[in-house]
């Protein structure tokens, strides 16, 4: 809906624009915007990276089962040999050939007795659900990216609007002090006045005209869209408390600090001796016949390997790093909720106390346009307060856009679930 006013009702007009009160865009455009924005590839990129770290899990958890294999071989020797294997004593005809013929199959199964594979479970689970974290940090990124962006191309059309209005005005009273110059009635000064007034306005005019066009650049590279709504009121949602040890920040620096940590245990229990068993079953062709062999082992194996010593020493210390970044990120997270917070309690408070100094400028500027208007007031203090009203005006949007800015940086930091951050935001 599109509020029409009179036109010596103009300045009251402003004061709606800035305060977002004509709504010419339709209701959920920036739900919109936002679920366009869970698209982005670099969010399906992340996706894909959890995918990845599951089937990790998943081959880690595999290796209980065992491994095994299916053979077969053609091997021609330089002279005859047995077909198979030969047993002392055993009745059946010898088989000799020098082209033998095997096919069978082998089978492995660990033994877990000190827990690698266990340990190795524990590090992948724990990568597993950093990368769950880094999804969902990509998500809330984007979806903060087109938010904000959002938002402050809303901010800039509303300043764009009051801009507008502004010219509208300077224009009139540049044409009518023209107009009087002509007939002697008005200074020449007061012309050039007006004339360098417009000026301004055409270049605050190309300024806006830039930065909106980088904050729609933004826009489309967060959500592929770009609504061309009107002036909407800037949304700034109720902050909610925040818990540093709950951030998402910190709870991915503490997933990375597990799966080091089980990453070391891991290292450390390759040093120690490994168990598994083994069975194997043969068919051997050759020498006019075949023989069936077959074999149950078990087998200890302990790692001679001096590399191995050193990888679990360094393990060892990217774990203990890992723990160190956790409280740093712990210590990180507990800042970053101050300064946000206070930005955002700020700039609320900035647009509450504007959006009343619109309403006092608004009613000044009437005034002084009836005082200029019967000659009782110069048209430089004229224009000094139109100018004080569109900063105000200014101000009051920039405000709006820095609160829900730092309220949409907290919903990152806290890692909240993309659909509540979305109905949080695009609440009618």
């Amino acid at each position: 809906m599109k509020i029409c006013l009179p036109r010596h009702k103009s300045l009251t007009m402003v004061l709606f624009f800035a305060t977002g009160i004509c709504m010419q865009a339709r209701a959920g455009e920036l739900g919109d915007v936002l679920r366009a924005a869970l698209d982005h590839p670099a969010v399906e990129a992340r996706k894909r990276q959890v995918e990845g770290a599951q089937g990790d899990l998943s081959a880690a958890t595999a290796q209980y089962f065992g491994r095994g294999s299916l053979v077969a071989d053609r091997t021609r020797y330089e002279g005859q040999r047995v077909v198979g294997i030969y047993v002392p004593g055993q009745t059946a005809p010898l088989l000799k050939d020098d082209a033998i013929v095997r096919y069978g199959v082998s089978y492995a199964l660990p033994v877990d007795v000190f827990g690698v594979i266990a340990a190795a479970r524990e590090k992948l689970k724990n990568n597993l659900a950093a990368a769950e974290l880094l999804a969902s940090q990509e998500t809330l990124l984007r979806l903060h990216q087109a938010g904000n962006a959002y938002v402050r191309k809303q901010a800039l059309q509303a300043q764009a609007d009051a801009l507008r209005i502004q010219r509208e005005r300077v224009e009139a009273s540049a044409e009518r002090v023209r107009k009087e110059a002509e007939l002697g009635r008005a200074a020449e000064i007061d012309v050039r006045l007006a004339q360098s007034e417009v000026a301004r306005i055409s270049a605050d005019e190309a300024r806006l005209k830039g930065i909106l066009g980088e904050t729609r650049a933004d826009l489309i590279d967060a959500s592929g869209i770009d609504p061309e709504n009107g002036s909407l009121r800037i949304p700034v949602p109720e902050w909610n408390p925040l818990d540093a040890d709950a951030t998402l920040s910190a709870r991915l620096a503490d997933a990375k600090a597990r799966a080091a940590e089980a990453g070391a245990s891991e290292s450390r229990r390759n040093l120690l001796p490994s168990f598994s068993l083994g069975a194997d079953y043969y068919n051997n062709k050759g020498g006019g016949g075949d023989m069936d062999t077959w074999s149950m082992m078990g087998r200890v194996s302990i790692p001679l390997d001096a590399g191995t010593y050193l990888r679990s020493s360094a393990e060892g210390a990217r774990a203990l790093a890992a723990e160190d970044d956790r409280r740093a990120a712990l210590r990180a997270a507990r800042r970053q909720i101050a300064a946000l917070q206070s930005a955002y309690d700020s700039a609320r408070a900035d647009a509450e106390a504007l959006e009343k100094e619109i309403a006092y400028r608004s009613e000044v500027v009437n005034v002084d346009q009836e005082r200029w208007r019967l000659g009782a007031q110069t048209l430089e203090n004229l224009l000094r307060q139109q100018r004080d009203l569109l900063d105000a005006q200014y101000r009051f949007a920039d405000a709006r856009a820095r609160a829900a800015a730092a309220w949409s940086s907290a919903q990152v930091l806290a890692g909240t679930p993309p659909d509540t951050y979305i109905a949080q935001w695009d609440k009618p």
